[in-house]
């Protein structure tokens, strides 16, 4: 019986320590750097533009040529709880249209240039959380800034037109996870601002 009551102590002493580790961190800040392909809201604003001037033309048979240059974030988070961190999020992505006069595409007419940036203040909650291994979701709010400028070729002149609008900004992670202790890799699943797909490295302290 006493062999008995000494394994039972073993087990949960064993069985606990992951839990002190996770309850006791000592890092609390996290740093990190993301990328992806686009945002949700990247490729309905992106797409709608891209759409209509496909359609004006293929209608004036003046073709064009759209291109993305991906989403790049930086976030900052603090942990509050075990299960909870709160910080901010701050994103970037850019897309480039190019009219050609004509089907062969020889002579660029006019280059329009977009630019969405984001800041949204985030909380994060995580549903596993170990020294190692990290499963979290997500909400952000906060404001974009949608940039457009349009550069002409036409008549032998170069002509530049700008236009910039504010935006509310909203972020949602549906599905996150960071794998290391100190630096770790991480990977999301989003719908908002930031990219549907993320990849990204980090660091605590």
């Amino acid at each position: 019986m006493k062999k008995l009551y000494l394994i039972i102590l073993i087990l949960c002493t064993f069985s606990l320590q992951p839990l002190s580790a996770q309850q006791h961190s000592d890092l609390r800040h996290e740093i990190g750097v993301s990328a992806g392909p686009i945002s949700l809201t990247g490729s309905v604003i992106y797409g709608s533009i891209g759409f209509w001037s496909a359609l004006g033309g293929s209608i004036s048979h003046k073709p064009i040529e759209m291109q993305l240059y991906g989403e790049y974030g930086l976030h900052y988070y603090y942990q509050i709880k075990p299960w909870c961190q709160v910080g901010v999020k701050t994103l970037v992505e850019c897309a480039k249209l190019t009219h050609y006069s004509d089907t062969l595409r020889t002579t660029i007419t006019a280059v329009d240039r977009y630019a969405l940036a984001s800041f949204m203040p985030s909380v994060r909650f995580t549903y596993l959380n170990r020294p190692w291994v990290r499963l979290y979701s997500g909400l952000e709010l906060g404001f974009a800034y949608f940039w457009s400028g349009t550069t002409s070729y036409e008549r032998g002149k170069e002509n530049a037109d700008k236009n910039n609008n504010f935006l509310f900004a909203f972020n949602v992670t549906a599905f996150g996870v960071n794998v290391g202790k100190k630096f770790f890799g991480m990977f999301e699943l989003n719908a908002g601002y930031d990219s549907m797909i993320t990849v990204g490295i980090g660091a605590r302290f």
